[in-house]
């Protein structure tokens, strides 16, 4: 019976998430996050529904243990929607620099930090994704990464876009 509650409890999270945002109330669709937490968020994030999506995606920079959503919020902007995809790189952006500016928690793992790296750096090095989004993605990797690189420095000078070799070449040392 616990879990039927749980369930409720989440849908109903989700469904007032996506309510703000429909509604063009983006701080309530945040609050709503921040009240759902993450695990709902991150619910939300693999929705097909687009508003429900982007609720999630406003709220993930402020909900608690956000830095566990850099691995859902890029495979969201690896997927073919730009107006969802930006957005998350946004957000995700926004959560990296916010995590390598504190202490690592305890309770993160370096192999936690190493996965959310990679992800952002794949994502950083696709050519077939938009320069914003590769960009964005970058910066991600980058704040995650310790060493300050993020990605293979060698494949970004090789990378065909001369606006993404640029930005590379200024993490070069």
């Amino acid at each position: 019976m616990a879990w039927l509650q749980i369930l409720v409890l989440g849908a109903a999270g989700v469904a007032a998430m996506r309510a703000a945002m429909e509604r063009g109330d983006v701080d309530e669709a945040v609050r709503q996050g921040v009240i759902a937490g993450p695990a709902l968020v991150e619910r939300a994030l693999r929705s097909p529904d687009r508003t429900t999506q982007l609720a999630a995606i406003a709220a993930a920079p402020s909900v608690e243990d956000r830095a566990e959503l850099l691995v859902p919020l890029a495979r969201v902007a690896a997927g073919p929607d730009r107006q969802v995809a930006i957005p998350a790189a946004i957000a995700a952006r926004r959560i990296a620099i916010d995590f390598a500016k504190r202490d690592r928690p305890d309770d993160i793992a370096p192999d936690d930090v190493a996965t959310w790296r990679a992800a952002w750096g794949q994502l950083a090095l696709r050519g077939d994704r938009w320069i914003e989004l590769r960009l964005l993605a970058l910066d991600a990797a980058v704040a995650l990464d310790p060493a300050g690189h993020g990605i293979d420095l060698a494949a970004g000078r090789a990378d065909p876009d001369p606006e993404f070799q640029r930005a590379v070449a200024t993490l070069a040392p």
